[in-house]
């Protein structure tokens, strides 16, 4: 399709470092190691990220989240975090081969995510920086909002891929799809 105003934007960040990080929250000196790591706030309220042009940090529970970053960079994060943590028995995992993220943007993107996913995405409820698991069809994925274009991400299991693809491809119908590789 050609580019149009309204159309969707949608494409894969292949290869990006996925990396699982498990530890308790509560710790003071445990957030701050990780922070100084990271060179992010270590996101502790339910439904949060914090993010920068090089890496995402999702809260996927209160001990738990995945610290996303650039390709090629899966095994220094790990090394980085495992030394940050280990302290604090915290458990660092790469799931870089498991995951990939799908990012969706433009007018007309939240329309097309709830066609297949029941969170409210509504700019209210689900602002930039909120993130949420859920589904999209029948796939699992954790969604979080970028931007107020609006831009969405969504890390997928990497198994689900070509069904994500075909799903966002038949609720674009009405709108169009853009197909961007996202680097």
């Amino acid at each position: 399709m050609h580019d149009r105003a309204g159309a969707l934007h949608a494409g894969w960040h292949e290869g990006l470092a996925v990396v699982n990080l498990r530890g308790d929250a509560r710790v003071a000196a445990f957030r701050e190691a990780i922070e100084r790591t990271l060179g992010l706030p270590l996101p502790v309220r339910a439904g949060t990220t914090s993010g920068d042009d090089m890496l995402r940090v999702v809260w996927v529970g209160p001990d738990d989240w995945f610290v996303i970053g650039p390709r090629g960079q899966a095994g220094a994060l790990v090394q980085q975090l495992r030394i940050a943590a280990s302290p604090f028995q915290g458990a660092v995992t790469d799931v870089s081969g498991g995951y990939t993220v799908l990012r969706l943007s433009g007018v007309s993107a939240r329309d097309v995510l709830a066609q297949g996913c029941p969170l409210d995405l509504h700019p209210c409820v689900f602002p930039v920086g909120a993130t949420a698991g859920s589904h999209f069809f029948r796939a699992t994925v954790w969604l979080w909002k970028v931007d107020n274009e609006p831009t969405y991400e969504g890390l997928v299991r990497r198994s689900f891929m070509n069904y994500v693809w075909l799903m966002v491809e038949r609720t674009t119908l009405e709108c169009g799809l853009v197909e961007r590789h996202v680097a």
